[in-house]
């Protein structure tokens, strides 16, 4: 997907671990919601932090990082 290869490089705003948590959370993503995290990244810009979204904390959750 071109869309998550963007998606990839605008992680680097964060920390090392962080941006590789970050990535990981990305790929395990399925069409819907990537869909809907592109359209909430496009919408909201730059206010935008999927570390503090519910689905990334979940997700960390979920795998015990």
């Amino acid at each position: 997907m071109d869309s998550n290869k963007n998606t990839i490089l605008e992680v680097e705003r964060t920390n090392d671990n962080e941006s590789t948590l970050i990535t990981q959370y990305i790929k395990t993503l399925n069409e819907k919601e990537l869909h809907g995290y592109n359209i909430a990244k496009e919408h909201l810009g730059m206010s935008f932090q999927i570390e503090k979204s519910i689905g990334f904390i979940n997700w960390k959750k979920t795998n015990a990082l």
